[in-house]
């Protein structure tokens, strides 16, 4: 009778590390996902600053100078570097608001994240995205004083273009 138990009490516990260890598994793959994704975006922004006829497929670049162009897209790669490393538990939301608070430091910065903020709200795919982008809106918020609305869903921006 207390071998049954033993054995049942022994098959309940492998049965619990093995379900630990597939969560962790499953954990370390996403963060690895976001990781690589991010490192993918980066070379694509690194080769349209290389090469400036890359940029040529971004309409909503076309108005801005060589000079406001290249420091948008360097400005958004800060953005999505930070964006990965807050979705992998690498920055906190104290570092987020930090970083933040020096990309808003010129008036530059602060133009930028209006003109992107609703397109980069949207593209969020997970809850940590979301957290980073209103965090981003909060710092944005605290060093203006102006009230940010909410970004459109995805359906309202379509039908408001």
């Amino acid at each position: 009778m207390r071998s049954n138990r033993v054995t049942a009490a022994a098959l309940l516990a492998l049965a619990g590390i093995g379900s630990f260890h597939l969560v962790l598994s499953e954990r370390r793959h996403r963060d690895r996902t976001v990781l690589e994704t991010a490192r993918m975006r980066q070379q694509l922004l690194a080769a349209q600053v290389e090469r400036p006829a890359l940029r040529a497929m971004w309409g909503s670049l076309a108005p801005l100078d060589s000079t406001e162009r290249r420091l948008h897209i360097h400005r958004n790669a800060w953005v999505s570097a930070w964006e990965a490393m807050y979705c992998v538990g690498a920055l906190s939301p104290a570092g987020v608001a930090d970083a933040a608070r020096a990309l808003f430091a010129t008036p530059e910065g602060l133009h930028w994240w209006t003109r992107v903020r609703e397109d980069r709200a949207r593209a969020a795919v997970d809850k940590r995205a979301s957290q980073f982008h209103a965090l981003m809106d909060t710092t944005y918020q605290d060093e203006t004083g102006m009230v940010l609305p909410p970004p459109l869903p995805q359906r309202e921006a379509a039908d408001r273009t």
